[in-house]
């Protein structure tokens, strides 16, 4: 069995990147060597997104850096870092490129770098998968739990301990606080839905990515997990079993208060084109979605 974890950062991310990989490394000391991992890496180089003319940090010095922290972090496991691409400018890109480059792998996890995580999180995730996949299920998708987060519609993905918390909570948490205690046993509980975001340790099988793909209309950024939602969605409404599993009191979380950023920030001139490359990816999704509809009514689609 094998499980790619896809990562896409930027070189204001450095500190991000290097902690991300610590955890991983961390969290390898309690895999059973059942699954063979790969981490898929980008460190986006390209002038595209930043100003090196008016950077104070040298390209290079980011380049070599984050293949230090490869090097030294991801022993574990096969490892590929990409750096200078205009043809992954952002996590959607990088979700695409894991997929096209990996036809072998069972699963993917879409993994952020401003995530926190306890050391059994890859254990107990990759685990669920492998419970689940050997009790009949194909086309699987497997969350942790959250905190609070933007509205009451993500509540049927946080944890009930804090159901009762104001909205927005997550931008103001302690995270270690919210991640780190055990609070009760895991147990892993199907979803009647499905809710997820694309870099929250989401794991996704192979053959819903498959099915859906990730539509090259929509460019570097923006819209992929929700269209891969609906997607789910619409193969449900045409008997394919795709479930999403949470597995409860495993919480994963976004770092805010206690992100360590901004100081590098300051000695990069970062071009943000987040916004222009999320209205190319509103712009077809629309689209995107009646050609999938449209796939499935016309009985265009190959069942699991």
């Amino acid at each position: 069995m094998k499980g790619i974890i896809s990562i896409f950062t930027m070189p204001h991310e450095l500190e991000d990147l290097a902690s991300t990989l610590e955890k991983l490394k961390r969290n390898s000391v309690y895999l059973d060597g059942s699954i063979d991992f790969r981490v898929e890496v980008t460190m986006c180089l390209s002038n595209e997104l930043t100003d090196w003319e008016n950077s104070k940090l040298p390209k290079e010095y980011i380049k070599e850096r984050s293949i230090e922290l490869c090097e030294k972090y991801l022993d574990w496991c096969e490892w590929e870092i990409i750096h200078d691409t205009n043809e992954i400018l952002g996590c959607v890109s990088q979700r695409r490129y894991s997929l096209k480059n990996n036809p072998d792998a069972d699963f993917f996890i879409w993994l952020d770098c401003d995530m926190f995580f306890k050391d059994i999180t890859l254990a107990y995730v990759a685990n669920a998968y492998k419970m689940i996949k050997e009790s009949g299920y194909e086309d699987i998708i497997v969350t942790p739990e959250f905190v609070k987060q933007w509205d009451n519609t993500w509540d049927m993905v946080a944890n009930k301990n804090y159901w009762n918390e104001p909205i927005n909570y997550h931008l103001d948490t302690n995270i270690y606080k919210d991640v780190l205690p055990n609070i009760g046993d895991m147990q892993i509980k199907e979803l009647v839905g499905y809710k997820f975001a694309g870099g929250w340790f989401t794991l996704i099988s192979k053959s819903i990515l498959d099915k859906t793909g990730i539509p090259e209309s929509f460019g570097h950024y923006g819209l992929e997990d929700t269209y891969v939602m609906f997607c789910c969605g619409i193969m449900k409404n045409n008997n394919i079993n795709v479930s999403q599993f949470i597995l409860e009191n495993l919480i994963v979380g976004e770092i805010h208060k206690n992100r360590t950023n901004k100081t590098i920030k300051s000695y990069l001139s970062n071009r943000d084109r987040k916004d222009e490359f999320k209205k190319i990816a509103e712009a077809n999704f629309t689209n995107e979605l009646n050609l999938f509809n449209n796939k499935f009514t016309n009985n265009e689609h190959t069942g699991s």
